[in-house]
């Protein structure tokens, strides 16, 4: 019809054609349906790069509030955390300024550095733990600083009674932390690195008090933890399903691999995820459910065929006996981000580490070249 249109347009004046087209668009187009119910937002320590207090949130963050504003299907956002460098009043002032910017309802799931001045923060925005529900979804907030990690006490309660009051009525239930509560040393999760352990007690309820409340529940229950992707040091993203519950970390401030994430609730309340970079590079770390865990959760760097860290716990030093085809660079954090030793590792070698002179405690070791990065652990007794 179209091409009938064209080939005969001098037959026809301009009026006739605009409003054949016009009828033939509004008749015989058939668009796309829109699955979507609704999305949102989860950015985490979206105050950004260690250590650097910017104007409001991470740069690269803020410019992707365009994106974010294009998809209109996004309803509101969620900071998991380590939203400001130090909590002041210029601080917030800059990070309202920000939300007021992107035009959404943003609502915030506190971490360490915000807990700075708790006063400040409660006197502006109130308690740090709550729900609310949307699209008959249920959304709890929750605040393990208040308690080294731990949900306890009121919060504790609270959690309790929001579940037990809504469960049965809600469809899906979304928490959100800003602490990784799910790993252990010695879990599955143990290869999973946050950006810090500050304030973490030596044990913490999540896997005997928390988790047992949302296992095995009727609803699909997803949570989210802001403190990953800020350093070299720490894991970028994870994402675990088991049961009805789905884990999900991510994180910015380094500038390889951070990102964000938007979280589809479809019309059927089935739930998908779009993995954001801050790079230009379109999906730069692939899909989220990619990184579904396994009960295996040794290395995927093969480049390191040979790779082990003894004794461990240490005292004094620690062998690395490793295989690369070129030359690393070593560096150990402790458990606040803070780098306490760099070394040089030679390729296809095994090289002894002098930690004497650093303290008591839990550190982590990065492992870096131009290939590829290997994380690991030990502990200085």
């Amino acid at each position: 019809m179209i091409f009938f249109v064209i080939l005969e347009y001098d037959l026809l004046d301009m009026k006739t054609i605009f409003t054949f087209i016009l009828f033939f668009a509004l008749h015989f187009v058939v668009y796309p349906q829109d699955d979507i119910l609704y999305s949102f937002f989860v950015a985490g320590h979206t105050y950004g790069k260690p250590g650097v207090n910017n104007v409001g949130v991470h740069p690269p963050f803020k410019a992707k509030f365009n994106y974010i504003q294009s998809r209109t299907e996004i309803q509101f956002g969620v900071f998991t955390g380590d939203i400001v460098i130090t909590g002041t009043v210029q601080n917030w002032d800059e990070i309202d300024e920000d939300v007021e910017e992107l035009g959404l309802p943003v609502y915030f799931a506190v971490g360490n550095h915000d807990m700075s001045n708790r006063p400040l923060y409660e006197s502006r925005y109130g308690i740090t733990y709550y729900s609310f529900i949307h699209e008959n979804d249920l959304i709890i907030v929750l605040d393990p600083n208040i308690d080294n990690w731990n949900i306890s006490g009121e919060q504790l309660v609270f959690l309790e009674d929001v579940i037990d009051q809504n469960n049965l009525d809600v469809e899906n239930i979304f928490v959100f932390f800003h602490q990784i509560l799910w790993r252990e040393n010695d879990n599955i999760y143990q290869d999973i690195i946050p950006n810090s352990f500050s304030g973490r007690a030596d044990t913490i309820n999540f896997w005997s008090e928390v988790e047992p409340l949302f296992n095995n529940l009727p609803n699909e229950v997803f949570m989210f933890c802001g403190d990953l992707g800020a350093g070299s040091w720490s894991s970028n993203v994870m994402y675990d399903a088991y049961d009805n519950i789905s884990f999900i970390g991510s994180g910015m401030g380094d500038v390889n691999g951070e990102n964000f994430i938007v979280v589809n609730v479809l019309n059927d309340k089935t739930v998908n995820y779009d993995l954001i970079c801050l790079s230009d590079v379109e999906n730069c770390l692939g899909e989220l459910t990619d990184y579904q865990l396994t009960t295996d959760t040794s290395s995927d760097y093969e480049s390191f065929t040979e790779f082990s860290v003894f004794p461990n716990p240490a005292t004094d030093h620690i062998n690395i006996s490793i295989s690369i085809e070129n030359d690393a660079e070593l560096i150990i954090y402790n458990l606040n981000g803070q780098k306490v030793l760099t070394q040089t590792v030679p390729r296809k070698t095994a090289i002894k580490l002098d930690i004497s002179k650093l303290s008591k405690g839990l550190y982590i070791g990065v492992i870096n070249n131009e290939q590829t990065t290997q994380n690991f652990r030990f502990i200085i007794q």
